[in-house]
């Protein structure tokens, strides 16, 4: 039996968007019994624009948990059983987790969370030609 007789589309893609906001990856969601594969859950968001559309909001969703998900991360305490190279292992997997939902976040929300320096120049338009010419004019003064 393929995946195209398996699975039904209405039935299957809210369950598996609805995951995906609450902070899971794809391919997280598709690893429980009986999902579909991940080839074919590219194949349908290739060839659905709203599907698609649907998936991009819950991707967004998703950054959008796992940048809430930092916060509990950084005010969270080390188990009190824990001393020290148990205590070092702690943090550095808090780390990790850290790093993983910031990365995460910023590359599914740019524009929201990614670390960004505004270069945009406003209301001026800038001539590379006339910056040229007129070096060249500087340059063929010197040489005078």
């Amino acid at each position: 039996m393929t995946n195209i007789q398996k699975y039904n589309r209405d039935e299957i893609w809210p369950e598996i968007l609805d995951r995906i906001a609450q902070g899971h990856s794809l391919s997280t969601v598709l690893r429980q019994t009986g999902s579909p594969s991940y080839s074919w859950c590219k194949s349908q968001l290739r060839q659905d624009a709203d599907l698609q559309a649907r998936y991009i909001e819950a991707q967004q969703d998703r950054a959008d948990r796992l940048a809430d998900d930092l916060v509990a991360l950084a005010d969270s305490a080390p188990p009190e059983y824990l001393d020290g190279p148990g205590r070092h292992a702690w943090v550095a997997q808090l780390r990790i987790m850290v790093d993983a939902r910031k990365w995460t976040a910023a590359k599914l929300r740019p524009k929201v969370y990614a670390d960004r320096v505004d270069v945009g120049v406003a209301h001026h338009q800038i001539s590379i030609l006339g910056a040229l010419e007129a070096a060249q004019v500087r340059l063929l003064n010197i040489e005078r």
